[in-house]
């Protein structure tokens, strides 16, 4: 196998990083694996896949310098968190050409969620689900503000942000100590109208974190602009956290002013976290808040 093969047999790319590579071979792995159908007929054909996947991945990994040696052995290697309140299924959908197939349930545990390998619409339906679970378990009724403040409870430990925001954020530079990250969000409410026809692109904002929003406000001014909101909802469970560690630099920016419909405005920031290389997240555990709401 030539290394332009191996690259092909994953659908990857010179141009591809580590992680983006990693992420393409754990999918094939799955997708050929008995478990990603169960009740399905197997394919005889699927261990020759299996074989040619992983000696792809090898073939890349030894071409970069590295040793690889795996034997094929069917697992979710997501970090756990081991205090966490409750286990979880993992969910992957699979796709054949543009057709999206049924859902697989590939494992079950106290798995925090990694970006690369599961979408976070799929998270977040785990969780729900998870939380349905403990609430039938425990009896009480599901109302939706209780559903609403254990899900975000549950959700929060099975993130770790630093790492995630490493993962999905848009790498601005490297200096050796912190890695800098830029990400997207936006003001939109009632009041913005008046409050864009004073501002400028390029102004500097501060960012912090107000009764669990992210508050803009001009950093010359001190004028409040409002709260940022995001397009991902994977943000908020990301970027919300990281505005409280000291140990990250936060600095933003307005990029842009659009009138939208009814006359309304949308103020577009760009917010940077430059994270210490040398950070890692510590799990959250809210188990005696969720033990408390289920009362």
């Amino acid at each position: 196998m030539t290394l332009k093969e191996a690259y092909k047999i994953l659908g990857a790319s010179k141009t591809d990083d580590d992680n983006e590579i990693k992420a393409k071979y754990k999918r094939l792995l799955f997708l050929y694996h008995p478990d990603s159908a169960p009740g399905k007929e197997r394919n005889p054909e699927d261990d020759e896949k299996i074989r040619q996947v992983i000696e792809a991945y090898r073939k890349i990994r030894e071409s970069e310098g590295e040793t690889f040696i795996e034997k094929y052995e069917f697992s979710w290697d997501a970090f756990e968190n081991s205090k966490a309140f409750s286990e979880r299924n993992i969910y992957v959908q699979f796709r054949i050409y543009d057709e999206a197939l049924p859902l697989s349930k590939m494992a079950r545990g106290r798995f925090i969620w990694d970006p690369d390998m599961e979408e976070f619409s799929l998270f977040s339906k785990s969780v729900l689900e998870s939380c349905k679970e403990v609430m039938t378990e425990y009896q009480v009724m599901p109302d939706p503000e209780r559903v609403k403040n254990i899900f975000h409870l549950m959700m929060q430990e099975y993130v770790l942000p630093a790492d995630a925001a490493r993962k999905i954020g848009n790498k601005l530079r490297d200096d050796g100590e912190r890695e800098v990250f830029q990400f997207t969000g936006f003001i939109s409410d009632e009041a913005s109208n008046s409050r864009a026809a004073a501002v400028n692109t390029d102004t500097p904002l501060n960012i912090y974190l107000r009764e669990d929003r992210a508050v803009a406000e001009e950093m010359v001014s001190g004028r409040i602009l409002g709260n940022v909101s995001f397009d991902e909802d994977a943000l908020y469970y990301v970027i919300l956290p990281l505005l409280e560690d000291p140990e990250i630099e936060v600095s933003a920016a307005i990029t842009g002013i659009d009138k939208i419909r009814r006359g309304k405005t949308r103020i577009h920031v760009a917010i940077a976290l430059a994270i210490p290389r040398g950070l890692t997240d510590k799990p959250v555990v809210n188990g005696e808040l969720i033990k408390g709401l289920l009362k």
